[in-house]
């Protein structure tokens, strides 16, 4: 079975597992899927006991690139034991992922926070991209009716558009839970900003016909 290994830029909340992503040497953007279930459970990507994490290089054997229009870039993991290859350091993080970063101007194909089904079943170039926003805040808004969820959500500025999409970076939207309803700033939820911040943007699976945008990962750097 043919190996793939790449840096782990998303693990992050998906149904009951995680949506695992990250980019080659090359940048080319990887997302290992299972034939058994939405996301993947532990045991079947674990390095060394634990979840794959962010900036992690890992290896791993998949059975075929499927040729999902909404999402080119999945390919199905053969079932065989993940490798920790080595732990990307923070330090040094962002020049070697600068010549990475999508420099828009849209963000997944447009400048909404879906892409509706029918678009993308005719195809998408991308369903994954790691951008540099700015003024990047974090939401948990009231639910809309009584048995309503609490959904941690982050805004951001990107190349001169305003978004606001869904958070799924398992570590972020815990801290925006504790927070509380309303908005946050990193520094609300305990990250200081030293550095650069980066973000991992996906489009999901198809929900009550859209594929909504996602912010899988945000990467605070020193």
């Amino acid at each position: 079975m043919p190996i793939e290994e790449i840096l782990v830029l998303a693990s992050s909340k998906k149904l009951g597992g995680r949506c695992v992503a990250g980019i080659t040497r090359s940048g080319e953007w990887v997302r290992p899927v299972s034939g058994e279930s939405h996301g993947l459970f532990k045991a079947e990507c674990e390095v060394e006991g634990r979840w794959p994490e962010l900036l992690d290089v890992v290896r791993f054997g998949y059975a075929e690139r499927l040729a999902d229009p909404a999402q080119p870039e999945n390919v199905l993991i053969d079932g065989s034991p993940w490798e920790l290859r080595k732990e990307l350091a923070r330090e040094g993080a962002y020049e070697r992922l600068a010549p990475f970063f999508s420099d828009g101007p849209t963000l997944l194909g447009n400048y909404g926070k879906a892409m509706s089904e029918e678009d993308a079943t005719e195809g998408v170039e991308a369903s994954l991209a790691l951008i540099e926003p700015s003024n990047l805040s974090f939401l948990l808004r009231p639910p809309e009716d009584t048995y309503g969820k609490l959904k941690p959500r982050v805004t951001f500025e990107f190349s001169s558009t305003r978004y606001e999409l869904g958070l799924t970076d398992i570590p972020l939207e815990e801290a925006v839970r504790r927070a509380g309803v309303g908005e946050h700033s990193p520094l609300d939820l305990g990250v200081d900003i030293g550095g650069p911040v980066l973000l991992t943007a996906s489009l999901g699976e198809t929900y009550e016909g859209w594929h909504y945008k996602l912010a899988a990962a945000v990467l605070f750097l020193p």
